[in-house]
């Protein structure tokens, strides 16, 4: 994977959600000059009605919906100035079949629009576009519905490192990026502190302890920027608190335009238990993210 996208897939429910991850796809095919794959998919119903009357009518219903999708699915296409290619899929999943789609039609990129959802409503109703970061083989970029959505040159890309190999994996997404873009890029570490409630009367992360952890952070960012980044400008930050408050804060629209980070695409009871800063991030990030899958 070298980074450059030349087939992006973007999937389409036609919301405004949708249309905003459309016009960043369509920025980013401009400058990559690349295609992109419009998709919509229709959820096909499990079981058949045992009245024929019924099923005809329902067929002749499914019939004229489909057609009325392409036509909005094509006017989409005809009014942008970029190559799009649009596409109706019928699935039993919404995820599962934006995956497939991804890889039938060869795509190395997903844009895919998100609305956040937090709390318990999201834990009932789920993500597909979660469902895509657990789950997709290449990256995927969110983009939430009111995310300040730009990629003209001069940008800013900010890369989270915990110094894994998934991370480093990123950075070379990210390097790749900045290049095409002639953006600077930086690179945060979040320092977590090991905080234990005060009955056990420990204090195991003193300011001492810290300073020093956060010089040894930087002096690696220095390492892999020197090693992974040639001539891309860059700038080195170390955080300390939560991970995702971190990268929440170094992610404010007036610092960055993207960020890039690694994801192992957890799924399950291991997904439930363990949590995600990748996703936590995607809920809540006011600019768009994109996620690089590691099976590490």
């Amino acid at each position: 994977m070298n980074g450059i996208p030349r087939r992006i897939l973007v999937p389409t429910d036609f919301s405004s959600t949708a249309e905003h991850a459309l016009e960043f796809s369509q920025c980013l095919a401009r400058v990559f000059a690349a295609e992109i794959h419009l998709v919509h998919i229709r959820i096909l119903l499990d079981g058949q009605p045992q009245n024929q009357e019924l099923q005809q009518e329902l067929a002749r219903i499914d019939e004229q919906s489909d057609a009325q999708m392409r036509e909005t699915l094509g006017r989409q296409a005809a009014y942008s100035e970029e190559a799009i290619h649009p596409y109706l899929v019928r699935g039993l999943s919404v995820s599962e079949s934006l995956t497939d789609a991804a890889l039938d039609l060869g795509c190395d990129l997903i844009v895919v629009g998100t609305h956040g959802r937090r709390g318990l409503r999201h834990l009932l109703l789920g993500s597909v576009a979660e469902d895509i970061l657990r789950t997709a083989s290449i990256p995927v970029i969110t983009v939430r519905e009111k995310a300040v959505a730009d990629c003209a040159p001069g940008r800013n890309i900010l890369v989270p490192h915990d110094f894994s190999d998934r991370s480093s994996m990123a950075l070379e997404v990210a390097r790749t990026w900045a290049q095409a873009l002639g953006a600077r890029l930086t690179l945060l570490h979040v320092v977590e502190p090991v905080v234990y409630p005060e009955f056990y009367a420990v204090d195991v992360m003193t300011d001492d302890v810290l300073l020093r952890i956060e010089e040894r952070s930087l002096d690696a960012m220095k390492k892999a920027a020197a090693e992974q980044l040639g001539g891309v400008p860059y700038t080195l930050e170390v955080a300390t608190g939560r991970a995702v408050d971190g990268i929440l804060d170094a992610a404010s629209p007036d610092r960055c335009d993207l960020v890039i980070m690694a994801t192992r695409g957890l799924s399950g009871l291991e997904h439930v238990l363990l949590g995600s800063v990748a996703e936590g991030v995607v809920r809540r990030c006011r600019v768009p993210v994109m996620t690089v899958r590691s099976e590490e």
